[in-house]
């Protein structure tokens, strides 16, 4: 019967393979400034549409409990596909790296991202006003989110690398052996991951909302 501290374990196991994926996430980071300066339109293309997607699904005004369950599906999703992708080798690491890029793409392109059926910017909407004082909890939130988003994918990501590495052992890719690897690995993120993901999306919607123009 799995319990919290196997599954802690079993993050604790991959420890170093997340500090490899946040390297790779660095990296992709560092990159988007000059796929943005100089316009590869290639690699800017997918973040672009995804964010203008989401954006369309919650509203211009972001309301907060559209925008709770965008940010707490598409993390946890995404996250969860991270941790199983080791299955197919090469990916785990190379979505460490495309992710920071993407997010890279979408912070330095947020001024020309427009919210629906508006004139305003993504950046403007969660811009505070002019002379506004942002309050202290609105930075504790943001705090928090970097706290258990950015740990929670970069220790996904590195048991995927995990996962893969295991199974490129001569005679261990097999479906037993990605059986085990996988039943591990989806108890870590249902008792730990997920849960951690559910409280970074409250502060994460909460730190937005605080920090967006009163007009919004």
């Amino acid at each position: 019967m799995p319990s919290f501290s196997s599954s802690l374990h079993v993050l604790a196991e991959h420890t170093w393979l997340g500090v490899v994926a946040a390297l790779l996430f660095v990296a992709g980071l560092g990159t988007a400034g000059p796929v943005v300066a100089r316009n590869y339109r290639a690699l800017m293309a997918l973040p672009l549409w995804v964010v203008r997607l989401v954006l369309r699904i919650i509203g211009p005004e972001l309301r907060p409990i559209r925008l709770f369950l965008a940010i707490f599906l598409f993390n946890a999703t995404a996250i969860f596909l991270y941790l199983v992708s080791g299955v197919l080798i090469v990916v785990p690491a190379a979505m460490a790296f495309l992710t920071g890029l993407n997010i890279g793409v979408v912070m330095l392109k947020a001024g020309e991202l427009k919210l629906p059926g508006t004139e305003r910017s993504l950046a403007t909407a969660l811009r505070a006003d002019e002379g506004a004082t942002i309050p202290g909890w609105v930075n504790l939130c943001g705090l928090l989110v970097l706290a258990l988003e950015l740990p929670c994918l970069w220790i996904s990501v590195g048991m995927g690398i995990g996962m893969a590495r295991k199974l490129t052992a001569p005679g261990h890719y097999a479906l037993k052996m990605i059986g085990d690897l996988l039943t591990e690995r989806v108890q870590a993120y249902w008792m730990i991951i997920l849960p951690a993901l559910f409280l970074s999306a409250i502060a994460e919607t909460a730190a937005i909302r605080g920090q967006m123009r009163r007009g919004c």
